[in-house]
This record gives C-alpha cells, structure tokens and sequence, in this order.
C-alpha cells in the first residue's frame, strides 16, 4: 500500500511539473504574441524550414482513410516561415493533444452514427464518398511534417445526405462532408483537394478548440485533469459539442494559417494551387446569403484573402508542377491564371 501511495504521488509530481511548464510556456507564447501585435517584442519563431521537397510518401504512409482578411507578410518564404502563430499548439490550453482528439472522435462518432440513425450517412461503396477517401488519402502523407501526430491519426471520412454547404475536419483526421458541399457547387477534383488540405490544415493546428464556449471549456478541462494526473477513467465521456463541432467558426488568422499550410499540402500531392481562387470565389457566391452560418463567414474570405492566395502561388506552383512531374512553363492557364506569376515580396514600411 505505502508503495501504491508513492508511486500515484510521484506520478502526480510528475504531472505537475508538466503542467507548469506548458502554462509558463503558454504564458510566454501569449506575451510574445501580444508584444508583437503591438509592434515591440520578438516574433514567434518560424516552425523549421525545409528548402527541398520530400520524397514521395511510401505505400504505407498513404494509408487509405475509412468510414483571411490579414494579409501574410512575406510571400517569398516557405510556407513554415509565413505561419506566424503556429508555436506549442499541443498547450494552447491545458487540454493535451490526445485528449482533444479523444473528445472530438467521441462527438464524431456520435454525428455519424445519428446521421446513419437517420438514413442520411451516405455507404461507402458511393462514389461521392470513394471520391472524398481517394482525395484525403493523397493528401494525407504530406500533413505530417506540419503536426507529428498525424503518424498516430486514425483518418475516417464520410459525407452526409444534406443541402448543408459545409465541411468539418477534426484533430485526429475525422473529415465529415455534407451533401450540398458535393451537389450544389460541383467542385472539380483541384477544388475539392484544396478544400480538404484547407480543413486538414485546421485540424492540424487545432483551430477548433477556440469554437468551445467558456462552459465548453471548464467541462474540457474537468474532462482533462484525471488523466494527466494519472488517476480516473482515461476515456471521457462525450460533451454534447456536437452541433458546434459541425458549424466551426474560425478567425481571420486561423484562415490564413490554413490557407498557407493547406496550399503546401494540396500542391505537393498534385493539385493546382490556383483552385483556390475558384474554390473560394464559388463558395462566396453560394453562402454569401447566410450570413449565420454560411461558409464564407465561418471562414471569413474578403478581397485582401483572395490577394493573398493569388500572391502564394509562385511559391505552391513550382510544387505542384513537381507533383505531376511537369515544368512550370510547360502548364496551362487555370481559370485564366498563368502558372508564371511573378512573386510578390511585402516590404517593411519605413
């Protein structure tokens, strides 16, 4: 018994000590973040940059899946260097990162099931959702250097029968598609790679976890505490999230992170970077009218987003071109975009 005892305490030290490192590291990221929103201070040092492309991901990697309004400031980086908030996203809180993927698996898995409940899950076998499986599964490999974890993600996608215009990507690579995403905007196969490196991007940097309301998240923290001190049921219980969960609302700089790390990823497994500006435009067109929950404004996109996406793609099209094993200058036009667009570097007032 008195070795039980020291071992739980000891345990618990232990989890103590992880715990105040990750809030003085949190402490610190905030006032980085916010000495340099006022223009004094350090920036957040940029995530390693890799000047080559990676070899192409083996089979095993590729494992198939299963059932911006602020403007980026230097375009001739590499996409790591142009994320500006992306550092110990693993303690934006005091949520773990498997425990978030945890809890957000529970509440996919209870959406699916309802909407299977329902007669509304679409079957594996349908080629809307083998179309959605075969896509993820390109893109998948490519995520990895953005969020290790991702070695560890059960990937799991599925597309419910619905006139929704919506997509929702998960920490842990749960990709849920509605209906109206797929029927009424009838996205090329560029376009939809792009959207769902986009999603992929948000889950990777764990954007959903600023959509919980404060009751949310002292319910997430209370779910959180017994397993990092060791003790309790490791496994907790659903939290009714899972309407929030399905209509995310991001913030312009959440865009804007996924729009650069979502660009890298859909050109490096071989689709035109240029669909984003098709994408987005046709998204605006449809849900401009919901102003409550349509899907330019849970993603807000606005004229100096799409400048910017246009400005990324000297840097996404040499990519892209590598992908398919084509010269730059040997591409075609996209919508009227050439693929010899010459970069555009912001520079420093004053």
């Amino acid at each position: 018994m008195r070795s039980d005892r020291l071992h739980r305490v000891a345990r618990a030290a232990a989890s103590l000590s992880i715990g105040a490192a990750a809030l003085a590291a949190s402490f610190a990221h905030a006032s980085d973040a916010a000495a340099t929103a006022a223009g004094s201070g350090p920036a957040a040092p940029p995530a390693p940059a890799t000047s080559a492309a990676p070899a192409a991901p083996s089979a095993a990697e590729a494992a198939q899946p299963t059932g911006a309004a602020a403007p980026a400031k230097a375009y001739a980086q590499t996409p790591q260097q142009q994320v500006r908030y992306g550092n110990a996203i693993a303690f934006r809180t005091l949520i773990p990162s498997p425990l978030l993927e945890q809890l957000t698996a529970n509440e996919y898995a209870q959406i699916v099931q309802t909407a299977a409940d329902s007669n509304r899950l679409l079957p594996a076998n349908q080629p809307r959702v083998k179309r959605l499986r075969a896509i993820v599964a390109k893109l998948a490999p490519y995520s990895v250097k953005w969020n290790d974890r991702v070695k560890s993600w059960a990937w799991d996608v599925n597309a419910i029968r619905s006139r929704d215009i919506r997509l929702t990507c998960l920490p842990g690579g749960k990709v849920l598609v509605y209906g109206g995403m797929l029927d009424r905007i009838r996205l090329n196969d560029d376009e939809l790679g792009v959207l769902l490196a986009h999603g992929i991007a948000h889950a990777l940097r764990e954007h959903a976890r600023s959509n919980f309301s404060a009751t949310s998240q002292t319910s997430l923290r209370a779910a959180a505490l017994p397993p990092l001190f060791g003790v309790g049921d490791p496994l907790p219980q659903a939290l009714n999230l899972g309407e929030r969960l399905q209509s995310l609302h991001y913030e312009p700089t959440d865009e804007t992170e996924a729009d650069v790390i979502g660009g890298d990823i859909a050109a490096r497994a071989g689709f035109d970077p240029r669909a984003a500006i098709t994408l987005w435009d046709k998204l605006a067109v449809a849900t401009r009218a919901n102003k409550a929950t349509g899907f330019i404004y849970t993603h807000p996109y606005s004229t100096a987003r799409r400048q910017d996406l246009l400005n990324r793609l000297p840097d996404l099209i040499p990519l892209y071109a590598k992908a398919i094993g084509k010269r730059v200058d040997a591409l075609p036009d996209y919508a009227g975009i050439s693929a010899q667009r010459r970069k555009v570097v912001r520079r420093a007032a004053g």
